[in-house]
């Protein structure tokens, strides 16, 4: 009897995957960019993609490339602001951090260093890590000169030894409370002391909230550019994404198997990751069948259900939801006067005023959207397969 390993699939958020498969166009992307920085132009840019479609897996991808190199980087994400933030604890909060992620001895950070014990901050050493602790009282002052002051100091440091240090910035959605400190960030590399310097900047974001920044702050739109559309897997990248982690662990899918999970995730990762792992567990004498799909679906559902999909769900009022359903059915895209001719209309003879109006309601809150005028699609196979089974009819 064959050994079978222990399940290789990663279906936790933050989790990198076990293989990074795919995204060529993307890492040839940011060799690109490292080469121009490398030569003193430092072309900061942007991913935008949607939740668990990879931007984590590839900024932290990124990293690896980076430092393979010799580059000094820090990645992290951004943490969730609140309305009753300051820019200053923006600030605060980024002086921690960048130094914190870079790969480099404390010792070899003087200038910075003394920069902050200028502003009182006391700096106690950890592993030859950085670790700036936030007090109560906070730091006080301009947030971007001192932003501006902290990146400057920094850098006078890090030059000894790396001609270009790379910033990762992931989840930068968290400063939608606080959204005008994306201003900040971009005056402060504006400044030609940050210019000249060998620093380069990656921002994560979703789409929606960007979309919301620059409506607010059109002007960081002319300046956090290109931007990186992050979209779904390929059914190629997909298949070779699960054949290649289950390399060696003496389990197999069958080949229906894997159409199946491209056709219900169409290539989200972290949906293929989540579906893939149950799968797995559901593994016979190393191989996986048809006849646990059902069931290893369930599982992926509930699951998805009460990290992602529930609140989706529940933000959609009584007839939003019977038009999610009606969607969900359809499973094209859709214009109202088919939806209200539906056969899964019958059931509610919901007027095409109602379902117009449903479904505006639904593209607004970003559960559904619209491909082309009057028309309209649920995005995620997955999420119209969990409302078809929570819903009551």
């Amino acid at each position: 009897m064959k050994k079978i390993a222990s399940n290789p699939f990663t279906p936790k958020s933050g989790w990198e995957p076990k293989v990074f498969v795919g995204r060529e166009k993307e890492l040839e992307f940011f060799r690109k960019k490292l080469e121009e920085a490398r030569d003193g132009r430092c072309d900061h840019f942007l991913i935008l993609g949607d939740w668990g479609v990879g931007k984590t897996s590839l900024l932290k991808e990124f990293k690896k490339i980076a430092q393979q190199e010799g580059i000094l980087t820090s990645y992290f994400p951004i943490r969730e602001f609140q309305e009753k933030d300051s820019f200053i604890h923006a600030t605060e909060h980024l002086t921690k951090e960048i130094p914190r992620g870079l790969p480099i001895k404390h010792e070899k950070l003087k200038n910075f260093i003394e920069y902050l014990r200028g502003l009182g901050v006391t700096l106690p050493i950890i592993g030859g890590g950085v670790q700036i602790p936030i007090k109560d009282v906070g730091l006080k002052g301009d947030p971007q000169v001192m932003l501006l002051e902290t990146l400057i100091n920094l850098w006078e440091d890090v030059k000894k030894e790396s001609k270009v240090g790379v910033i990762l910035l992931d989840d930068v959605q968290n400063y939608k409370p606080i959204s005008g400190y994306l201003t900040i960030l971009k005056n402060v590399l504006s400044y030609d002391e940050i210019i000249e310097s060998g620093f380069l900047f990656v921002l994560s974001c979703t789409p929606d909230i960007w979309k919301q920044f620059l409506a607010m702050h059109h002007p960081i739109g002319r300046y956090f550019t290109p931007r990186l559309a992050l979209e779904r897997l390929n059914e190629k990248e997909t298949y070779d994404i699960i054949d290649s982690v289950l390399k060696g662990t003496g389990v197999e899918f069958d080949h229906s198997i894997k159409q199946k999970v491209f056709g219900y995730t169409r290539g989200h990762p972290y949906e293929l990751q989540v579906l893939c792992s149950r799968l797995y567990e559901n593994q016979i004498k190393g191989r996986v069948t048809d006849d646990v799909w059902e069931h290893a679906l369930n599982d992926t559902l509930m699951e998805l259900g009460e990290m992602v999909f529930e609140r989706s769900y529940m933000a959609a009022s009584e007839n939003e939801r019977k038009v999610l359903y009606i969607l969900a059915q359809n499973t094209k895209a859709s214009t109202p006067h088919e939806l209200v001719d539906s056969i899964a209309n019958k059931e509610f003879n919901l007027s095409r005023q109602i379902i117009k109006t449903a479904l505006r309601r639904l593209n607004k809150k970003d559960i559904i959207i619209q491909p082309d005028k009057f028309v309209y699609v649920l995005p995620d196979k997955m999420f119209g397969e969990y409302v078809l089974r929570v819903s009551e009819i």
